[in-house]
């Protein structure tokens, strides 16, 4: 009986149970999981050089065989084995660090293919290759197979080779290469110029020509982007069918005033995304929109223009913060601004004294409309939220997904607004935002002056405390940041406890102040709180006063270990200051010399410009530490690159949104098997995620 897509792959010719279980861990479970395992890489060996040709420097793949070989326990935790080989040409040393396994295997007389960096050994000048791949050549057979053309390179994981992996995927191949289904409708294909998709899966595992792979890439990465965008979009259609909610009445009473009562006026951008929210809240279908701003945009006045919307609604205005420390000063903040207005604001946190507690849930749930700002105590059982108009949920992106559902699910499918300080490029919006209605805050209000961002090492902190000095003296603040909060023994960097010892030692004159993770909420609040009033000059900190804190009067911040931080983070941190109208400093401090933290700290001080370091720092370390996959909704593509193939994924996105605009049920004959793929999406890492 033959095979289908489905079937398990222990079932394919030559797999088994055991490394059936091996193939689970690289996420391989069925025939169709082994059909899209595509290579990370590929090893040119059309023509492969003999060991007289190599230079010291050079990365090759070379065909060797063993004369003698040793092995030797260095120091605990390095091992090396030894080999001297030859081939018609030459002898050389081969050496391969860490790699214990490989004895079982290795001996004088096995003809290897090895891959590798060339040195000349200090000893025996002999060329030495230190050895990253090792295949094993038994036969004429495997010479044929592995010499001669172009050869896929598989990830991997302990207990499996590369010429395994690879006669895996072969067999896979040859036992499902009849069952793939193209789904995507001619018209489509022929419109875009798409190669057709088996000949593209077979030239992404086995390229015949650079022209050739990049079309077989552009097919799969096209195919990766429609079917997620067309489900995306199927989404933000379906909320807009069933989202049905009560219209917001409001009267521009509260707003027109709020607007009067401000010492400035709100910028272009800010009333541009007023009126989209405005807009929305008129409607019977709930708003799903996320507000985008840079540090400093000016978020909080379009969340109480949102708030007040509900308020003269006669429904109450809900927003929730990821931190205690957030949440309080939004409610301080928001309640100063309002207490003219005589509209009533509850606080409602994880840690709050008994009677505290008991006061804002009792004006939340009375009948008299409020405004509602907490945390995720929120989402506890016993508070009720029902006679929600509004929810805004701030810095989004530091809450999961079931959080942010639960909270919505309490408030009976109330308007949404999400916000985010974090600047997001273009094609992760698109991708991890995409069934949401978007608004970007990309202007700062006049008046802003952008702090001015130097690297400096540590030789040149008694100048920099001297800076900080004359800021003390004109009665303006100091933050100083660490990583850590206790020093570490595994890795060398200050902590936030012994640089609050240090610092107030060299500002004795003036109050210093200490604030991590660690603290109580209410001390946390207490000290951001004396900072705040002033009471405290200096406050040494960990990146919890990250987002949203805002202290006018903060003018200097030093950013110890700074190469320990995501640029985006730094930027963020540097948020923090520059917001009283003056002139503000922000100081790096670091070690590090390597090339990669040059470029790093050069695009942070070269620019403020929030997308543009996001951009770069989400080449740099990825999507999953920048954004927090589980936390951004990132999926998992297996070829696709977010920043790469941008161009592709707006062409997807497109085409999607016509398709759904022509058909939305994809009911006619053109669309059944796309309709099919779609419906089949839960077999899928992407389809996954989307469930």
């Amino acid at each position: 009986m033959g095979l289908s897509l489905t079937s398990d792959v222990q079932y394919i010719k030559g797999v088994g149970p055991a490394i059936g279980q091996l193939l689970n861990k690289l996420g391989l479970f069925t025939l169709k999981d082994c059909l899209i395992f595509f290579p990370r890489e590929y090893d040119d060996r059309r023509k492969l050089p003999c060991v007289k040709e190599v230079e010291c420097g050079d990365m090759v793949t070379i065909v060797l065989t063993i004369e003698s070989m040793s092995d030797k326990k260095i120091k605990k935790g390095l091992h090396v084995i030894e080999a001297v080989t030859f081939d018609s040409s030459d002898w050389m040393k081969a050496v391969w660090f860490n790699q214990p396994y490989l004895l079982k295997v290795l001996k004088p007389g096995l003809k290897l293919l090895v891959k590798g960096k060339v040195e000349t050994n200090l000893f025996t000048y002999m060329p030495q290759i230190n050895v990253s791949e090792t295949e094993i050549l038994r036969s004429i057979d495997d010479i044929k197979k592995s010499t001669g053309v172009i050869i896929p390179i598989y990830n991997l994981t302990a207990g499996l080779y590369q010429a395994q992996i690879r006669d895996i995927i072969k067999q896979a191949f040859m036992a499902g290469k009849t069952l793939i289904q193209d789904n995507l409708s001619n018209h489509i294909k022929r419109e875009h110029n798409l190669m057709e998709l088996l000949p593209a899966i077979t030239e992404i595992h086995y390229p015949t020509s650079v022209e050739n792979y990049k079309k077989a890439r552009y097919r799969i990465v096209f195919d990766e982007f429609f079917f997620y965008q067309l489900r995306l979009e199927k989404q933000r259609i379906q909320h807009k069918q069933i989202a049905k909610t009560t219209p917001l009445i409001y009267t521009h009473a509260f707003i027109n005033r709020y607007y009067q009562a401000l010492p400035y006026r709100l910028t272009n951008a800010q009333n541009k995304v007023i009126n989209e929210i405005l807009d929305d809240l008129r409607k019977p279908v709930a708003m799903n929109r996320l507000i985008q701003g840079d540090v400093g945009a000016g978020k909080t006045d379009v969340a109480i223009v949102t708030l007040l919307a509900a308020i003269e609604s006669e429904k109450n205005g809900v927003l929730m913060a990821p931190t205690d420390i957030l949440a309080t000063q939004h409610y301080l903040k928001i309640k100063l601004l309002l207490e003219p207005f005589n509209i009533q604001c509850s606080l409602l946190k994880g840690k709050m004294k008994k009677r505290e507690k008991e006061e804002s849930l009792a004006m939340i749930e009375s009948s008299e409309p409020c405004i509602v700002i907490g945390t995720h105590a929120l989402i506890e059982q016993y508070v009720s939220v029902s006679n929600c108009g509004v929810m805004i949920i701030d810095e989004q992106h530091r809450f999961g997904v079931m959080q942010r559902i639960k909270l919505q699910d309490k408030a009976n499918n109330p308007h949404c607004l999400f916000m985010t300080a974090t600047p997001i490029p273009r094609s992760y919006m698109l991708t991890c935002f995409g069934d949401l209605d978007k608004s970007i805050i990309d202007e700062l209000p006049p008046g802003r002056i952008k702090p001015k961002t130097s690297l400096v090492t540590d030789e040149f902190l008694p100048q920099i405390y001297q800076k900080c000095v004359e800021r003390l003296r004109l009665k303006e603040q100091v933050y100083i940041v660490f990583p850590l909060v206790e020093e570490s023994e595994k890795v060398d960097l200050k902590s936030a406890v012994d640089g609050f010892e240090s610092i107030n030692i060299i500002f004795k004159e003036y109050q210093v102040g200490l604030i991590h993770g660690r603290m109580k909420p209410d001390e946390k609040s207490e000290i951001m709180k004396e900072f705040k009033e002033n009471k405290i000059h200096i406050l040494v900190s960990t990146t919890v006063i990250e987002v949203g804190v805002d202290v006018p009067n903060a003018s200097i911040m030093v950013i110890q270990d700074a190469d320990r931080f995501g640029l985006s983070q730094l930027h963020q941190l540097r948020g923090r200051i520059g917001r009283g109208g003056k002139q503000s400093y922000c100081f790096l401090i670091s070690k590090s010399n390597s090339e990669q933290a040059k470029k790093r700290f050069k695009a942070i001080t070269d620019t403020a410009d929030g997308f543009k370091i996001a951009e770069y720092d989400l080449k740099i370390r990825g999507p999953g530490d920048v954004l927090g996959t589980r936390q951004s909704g990132l999926p998992q593509f297996q070829l696709a690159d977010l920043l790469r193939d941008e161009q592709v994924l707006l062409l997807a996105r497109k085409v999607a949104k016509h398709v759904l605009k022509e058909d939305p049920s994809l009911s006619s004959e053109i669309y059944q098997s796309l309709k099919k793929q779609l419906d089949s999406f839960t077999d899928t890492m992407i389809g996954q995620h989307l469930n």
